[in-house]
C-alpha cells in the first residue's frame, strides 16, 4: 500500500515549476495538488502542473476539495477534473460526505486506473466522540477507501489521543490529523498509529499546528531514521 510514512506538501499552481523543484529538493515524498486553489483551472494547465511534479519523482495526490469542506473555490464540474487527472496521479481524495453518485464515479475511475482512493472527513470545530470516529472510519472502509483520512480540530490532548487511538485500530491505512496547536504532535507521531501521510506547507505554515516541509523532514529523520 504505502511503503513508508509519506510527507506531502500541499500546493496550488502558483510558481509551480519553482515550488515543485523546491519541494523535491527539501525532501518531500508527494505533492497534494489542490485544484480548488489553482488560479488557472484549465484542464490542460492542471495536467501540465501534475506532469511536471511527476517528472521530479514526486508522488501525486489529486484533491478537488469542495468548498463546504474547506475548499478555496467551489468547482461545480468536479467530475471533469477527476476524469481527466486521475490517470496522472497516485492517490485521489474525495470527501466521505460527497454525493453518493459522485463518490461512486470517482471510485470507478480510481479502480480502473489502478490508483488509490482517499476518502476524507474534516471537522474544523471539534474532534468527534470515540463512537462517532469509529463510525466515520467504518463508513470509509465500507465505501471502498484505500486510505481513510480524518482531520479534526483538537481542543485538548485527549482529543489528539482519541483520534490516534481509533486510527490505530483500523484495518486499512489512515491519515489521522489533529488540527490546531495541541494537535501538532499528530503530524509526525501519527506514523506510530497507522497514519501514513502527513501534509505540510512548503515554507510557511498557514494554520495552527501545521508543520513546514523542512520541519516534517527533520522530525521524521530524527525520530524514525528515514
Amino acid at each position: 500500500m504505502v511503503s513508508k510514512f509519506l510527507i506531502a506538501v500541499s500546493l496550488n499552481d502558483e510558481n509551480f515549476r519553482e515550488n515543485l523543484t523546491k519541494a523535491q529538493r527539501l525532501g518531500a515524498d508527494a505533492v497534494e495538488y489542490r485544484i480548488d486553489a489553482f488560479k488557472n483551472k484549465d484542464l490542460d494547465h492542471c495536467a501540465e502542473v501534475i506532469n511536471f511534479g511527476n517528472s521530479s519523482g514526486l508522488k501525486a495526490i489529486l484533491t478537488v476539495r469542495a468548498q463546504w469542506e474547506g475548499g478555496v473555490e467551489e468547482i461545480p464540474n468536479r467530475l471533469d477534473y477527476y476524469q481527466a487527472l486521475t490517470p496522472l496521479v497516485d492517490f485521489v481524495d474525495i470527501e466521505l460526505r460527497a454525493e453518493d453518485e459522485e463518490k461512486e464515479e470517482v471510485l470507478r475511475l480510481v479502480k480502473n486506473s489502478c490508483k488509490k482512493l482517499i476518502l476524507s472527513y474534516h471537522d474544523f470545530e471539534k474532534t468527534p466522540s470515540e463512537e462517532d470516529l469509529k463510525e466515520i472510519f467504518n463508513r470509509m472502509v465500507a465505501e471502498g477507501a484505500d486510505i481513510a483520512k480524518v482531520a479534526c480540530h483538537a481542543r485538548s490532548w485527549d482529543d489528539v489521543a482519541r483520534l490516534l487511538c481509533v486510527a490505530k485500530k483500523q484495518p486499512i491505512p489512515t491519515v489521522a490529523i489533529s488540527m490546531g496547536d495541541k494537535g501538532k504532535i499528530s503530524r509526525v507521531a501519527g506514523f506510530i498509529f497507522n497514519s501514513v501521510i502527513t501534509y505540510c506547507a512548503l515554507e510557511k505554515a498557514f494554520a495552527p499546528g501545521q508543520l513546514t516541509l523542512a520541519e516534517a523532514v527533520e522530525l521524521r529523520k530524527k525520530f524514525f531514521g528515514f
